[in-house]
């Protein structure tokens, strides 16, 4: 039975209990749920748009091999016009990156606008985890990200915790000079009067500890 009509009866781009009913049954076998919300994640209605992106979304946080083969197809939902859905996306992007790099790097240019924009707090976020993930795949690719993570330091400092985050998932593929530079920029925050800043800075300088 096609989804197509229960995701344009879901309760708004808000509702994900269905999506994520749907994603299970995905996750248990029923590939064409999948390959269905694939297709429907360029539908022209938001709703279904953004329960589309949700079902895939929560495939790729278990099992993001099933996901990854077809990324290309999901990189034009960056584009419309609700945030959940491109938020959605690129969490997808980054959680599929190391099975299918080529693709998720071609998100990099609108996670970076998305940061410079007054995009709110869930699409900076999703883009500062994918930004991690990113920075994850290789050394390259960690030398090109931490220099965007590091002004989001200043530039969003509401995000801090969010941006360690982004940190600790690079180190073990950074080089020693941006663990040095990682160092410097925890020891600035382990006495933050932020009780999350301030355990976040401690994790990271515990993990570059043991590097």
């Amino acid at each position: 039975m096609s989804i197509l009509s229960k995701l344009q009866n879901n309760k708004g781009t808000v509702s994900s209990s269905l999506s994520k009913t749907l994603a299970q049954q995905v996750l248990k076998g029923d590939s064409d749920i999948l390959i269905e919300a694939i297709n429907l994640i360029s539908f022209e209605d938001k709703n279904v748009r953004s329960g589309a992106a949700k079902i895939l979304e929560t495939v790729a946080e278990k099992k993001p091999e099933y996901v990854s083969p077809y990324l290309s197809k999901l990189l034009p939902s960056l584009d419309v016009q609700e945030p959940q859905t491109r938020w959605m996306v690129l969490h997808v992007l980054g959680l599929c990156a190391k099975l299918e790099p080529q693709t998720s790097l071609k998100a990099i240019p609108k996670a970076e606008q998305f940061l410079k924009e007054n995009s709110g707090m869930c699409l900076w976020d999703r883009s500062i985890t994918y930004l991690g993930y990113i920075g994850s795949i290789s050394e390259k690719e960690a030398v090109k990200i931490f220099p965007v993570l590091e002004k989001c330091i200043v530039s969003i400092p509401e995000r801090i915790p969010r941006i360690f985050e982004g940190f600790e998932r690079m180190i073990p593929v950074l080089n020693s000079k941006l663990k040095l530079k990682l160092k410097g920029i925890s020891d600035e925050f382990t006495n933050n009067s932020s009780s999350g800043i301030k355990n976040k800075a401690k994790r990271i300088q515990k993990i570059l500890s043991k590097e």
